[in-house]
C-alpha cells in the first residue's frame, strides 16, 4: 500500500497528514500558528522562517508517529493557504516577513505604465478600473514604495507552498495553480506574456520561480530537506494547487454540478469548469484547478469561518469555560446550543462582510434586526447563517455566468464536523449537502495529485472513485428551508444595494478605507 505525506500550510494551522492510496487519513497531526501580526493598520505579516521551522517539526513528527514503513511512502504533497509572499533571498531565506492574504495594504498614486493609445484601449476594454485596482493591492508596487532595500535584496518572490518546496528540495518552483495578484495568464495557467502586466504589477519576470503542474513531479527530496522534515531522501514532491482547489478536488466535485463548501478561515463555494469563465466585475473569481487544463470559479467571503474565531474570543467567554468542565471545544457547544435559536434567529439577519468584498473596499459587515429579546447565541446563529446566505448568492452568480446547476453540495473544513452548521446549509441553499469521509479534503486533494502523478491511477475519475467517499448526507427541512429562501430572497439580497452608500459615505467621512 502507497502511502503520501501532505503537508497542510493553513492560515491558523499547519497539519502533516498520511494519506493511503485508497483516501484514508491514516494519520495527522496539527500545530497552531498566528495567522499575522501587524505593524501598522490593515497589514497582516507571519513569519515565514517560523512557519517553515513549525512546519518541518510537524512534518516530521506526524511521520515518525504514524508507524508507516518508510519504504511504503511514495511522494511528498504540499498545499498551502493562498496569496501570500514570501520574498527570499538566493538561498532561500526570507528578506523580510511574509505579507499574507489577509493584508489589505494598498499602493496610492501610481499611474497605469504606456501611451495614449494604451490608456485608449484599456478604456474601450472597460480593464481600467480593475487593473488600477489590481496596481493599488499588488504587494510588489508596495515594497518598491517603502521597502525597496527588500525589493532590492529579493531574488525571488514565493509563495507559502514554494517556500516549503525550496525547503525541501532547494529548487525553486511554484504551482501553476498560483493564487493571488501575480503577473499570471489564468486563462493560460501561466506567466503572463505581455510585459505591460509586469509593470502595472511592480515586478520583473527575473523574479518569479518556474511553474510546474500540480499534477506533476516537481522535484524530489535533498538531503537537507530528508534531515530538517524527516522524511526519506529522493522522495518525489508534488506542489499541488491552493488549499481552496485542492478541496474542491479532495471533495470529489469533479462535474459542474457538484460544489464544494469550505467552512475554514476563509469561506468559499466553488464549481470545477472544463473552460475559462470569468466574472467582469470579479463577484466570483478564476483560477486554475487542482487538475490541469481545468478551471475553479470561487465565490470567496475574506473572513468566513474566521468570524466564528472572532465571536468567540470576544463574546463566548462563558462558553470557553462551560465547555472546558464538559471536556469539549467551545465551538462544539455553541452549535449545540444554536439549535435553541429558531431558523432565521428571530428577524437577526448578517452581512458577512468583516473582510470587505473583493470587489468593494468601502463594503462592510452588518447586522439588522436587533430587539431585546436577543442574545449572543442569536447572534452566533447569524453569523452561520449570514456567510450561508452570501455563499448561497455568489453561488447563483456562478451559475449564471457559467451555465452550470447546482444539485449538489459537498462540505469541508472545519466547520463541516458540525451537525448543526450542514444541517443549516442544506436548509439555506434548499439542495443535499454531503458531509465526506474526512475533513481535511484540502489535503486528501494533494494526495488525489500525487497519486496521479506518480500514475497509481491513470486519470482523476478513476483516482476519485478509489480515495473519495460520502459518509453523510443532509436534507433540506422543508419548513426551514421556506423561511430561509424567503428571508434570502426578500431580505438578504437587498441589504448590500441599500447600505452600499452608506459604506461609502462611512469611508468619505472616516477616512477608513480609503477612496480613490
Amino acid at each position: 500500500m502507497k502511502h503520501f505525506i501532505v503537508i497542510d500550510g493553513g492560515t491558523q494551522n499547519i497539519k502533516a497528514f498520511i494519506f493511503d492510496e485508497k483516501g484514508n487519513e491514516v494519520y495527522g497531526e496539527a500545530y497552531p500558528v498566528s495567522p499575522y501580526f501587524a505593524t501598522e493598520p490593515d497589514f497582516a505579516e507571519q513569519d515565514a522562517e517560523q512557519y517553515l521551522k513549525i512546519t518541518q517539526q510537524v512534518t516530521r513528527s506526524a511521520v515518525e508517529n504514524s508507524h508507516v514503513p518508510r519504504d511504503e511512502f511514495a511522494a511528498v504533497a504540499i498545499t498551502t493557504h493562498r496569496s501570500t509572499i514570501v520574498p527570499v533571498d538566493e538561498n532561500g531565506r526570507p528578506v523580510r516577513p511574509a505579507i499574507t492574504w489577509l493584508d489589505e495594504r494598498k499602493t496610492e498614486g501610481l499611474k497605469l505604465p504606456g501611451g495614449p493609445l494604451l490608456s485608449l484601449a484599456f478604456r474601450i476594454t472597460g480593464k481600467t478600473p480593475i487593473l488600477k485596482e489590481y496596481q493599488r493591492r499588488s504587494k510588489f508596487n508596495w515594497l518598491r514604495k517603502y521597502e525597496p532595500e527588500s525589493y532590492d535584496r529579493t531574488h525571488i518572490f514565493l509563495t507559502i507552498s514554494s517556500h516549503i518546496f525550496h525547503a525541501l528540495t532547494n529548487q525553486f518552483k511554484d504551482s501553476s495553480s498560483i493564487v493571488g495578484v501575480f503577473p499570471i495568464d489564468f486563462k493560460g495557467l501561466r506567466w503572463h506574456p505581455w510585459k505591460v502586466v509586469y509593470q502595472i504589477l511592480g515586478v520583473e519576470r527575473e523574479k518569479l520561480p518556474p511553474l510546474v503542474s500540480p499534477a506533476e513531479i516537481a522535484g524530489e527530496v535533498s538531503e537537507e530537506g530528508a534531515k530538517d522534515f524527516g522524511v526519506p531522501q529522493g522522495l518525489p514532491v508534488i506542489i499541488g494547487a491552493g488549499d481552496k482547489q485542492s478541496e474542491l478536488l479532495g471533495a470529489g466535485a469533479i462535474s459542474n454540478d457538484v460544489a464544494e463548501i469550505s467552512y475554514g478561515t476563509a469561506a468559499v463555494i466553488e464549481i470545477l469548469s472544463n473552460k475559462y469563465v470569468e466574472h467582469p466585475k470579479m463577484d466570483f473569481l478564476t483560477f486554475g484547478a487542482a487538475i490541469p487544463k481545468h478551471w475553479v470559479l470561487e465565490g470567496f467571503v475574506g473572513r468566513g469561518y474566521w468570524m466564528v474565531s472572532w465571536f468567540r474570543r470576544e463574546f463566548a467567554k462563558y462558553e470557553e469555560e462551560e465547555a472546558e468542565k464538559l471536556g469539549i471545544e467551545p465551538e462544539e457547544l455553541l452549535n449545540r446550543k444554536m439549535e435553541e435559536i429558531p431558523a432565521g434567529s428571530m428577524g437577526l439577519i448578517l452581512q458577512p462582510y468583516w473582510h470587505p468584498r473583493e470587489n468593494d473596499p468601502p463594503s462592510k459587515g452588518a447586522i439588522i434586526g436587533f430587539s431585546g429579546e436577543h442574545t449572543r447565541l442569536h447572534i452566533y446563529r447569524a453569523i452561520v447563517e449570514g456567510i450561508a446566505y452570501e455563499l448561497r448568492r455568489l453561488g447563483e452568480i456562478i451559475q449564471k455566468h457559467s451555465g452550470s446547476k447546482i444539485r449538489e453540495l459537498r462540505v469541508g473544513g472545519g466547520g463541516s464536523k458540525s451537525d448543526e452548521i450542514m444541517q443549516i446549509t442544506a436548509d439555506v441553499f434548499g439542495l443535499r449537502t454531503c458531509r465526506l469521509h474526512t475533513s481535511n479534503l484540502s489535503a486528501l486533494g494533494a494526495a488525489i495529485d500525487a497519486t496521479v502523478a506518480l500514475k497509481i491511477y491513470d486519470n482523476f475519475p478513476e483516482a476519485v472513485a478509489n480515495m473519495v467517499r460520502v459518509e453523510e448526507t443532509f436534507t433540506p427541512r422543508e419548513e426551514n428551508a421556506r423561511i430561509y429562501d424567503r428571508l434570502f430572497n426578500e431580505v438578504y439580497k437587498k441589504m448590500y444595494p441599500a447600505l452600499s452608500p452608506l459604506h461609502n459615505k462611512i469611508a468619505e467621512i472616516t477616512g477608513y478605507p480609503k477612496i480613490t
